[in-house]
C-alpha cells in the first residue's frame, strides 16, 4: 500500500500522470502544494484512482474547491497517512 504524494501542478509537470500510471490497488494519492491544482480539472468528482486526499490548507490558499470524492486533510492526518502506508513515493518531476 503505497502513499503517492504529488506536489507539482498537472499543468506544468508530468508528476500526476506518472503517478497515476504507477498507481496500484490499495494505494492512496495525496495532493500537496501546487499538486492541488489537479482539483481544478485534472481530477474530477470521480477520480481514476482512489482514495485521493489533498491538504486542505493548500487548496484553500489557492482558492480551489474540493470535489466530493476527494478528502481534504490537515497536517496531523497527513502524518497518520504516512504511518499507514509503506512505501511513500513523492512525485515532483
Amino acid at each position: 500500500m503505497t502513499l503517492h504524494i504529488v506536489s507539482k501542478s498537472p499543468y506544468s509537470s508530468t508528476a500526476l500522470a506518472d503517478c497515476i500510471a504507477a498507481f496500484a490497488e490499495g494505494d492512496a494519492l495525496l495532493l500537496i502544494e501546487d499538486g492541488v491544482y489537479a482539483l481544478a480539472g485534472a481530477l474530477t468528482d470521480t477520480p481514476v484512482v482512489q482514495p485521493v486526499y489533498c491538504l486542505g490548507a493548500d487548496a484553500r490558499a489557492r482558492g480551489l474547491a474540493i470535489p466530493g470524492k476527494i478528502e481534504a486533510i490537515d497536517d496531523a492526518q497527513w502524518v497518520s497517512l504516512c504511518t499507514e502506508h509503506n512505501p511513500i513515493v513523492s512525485w515532483f518531476k
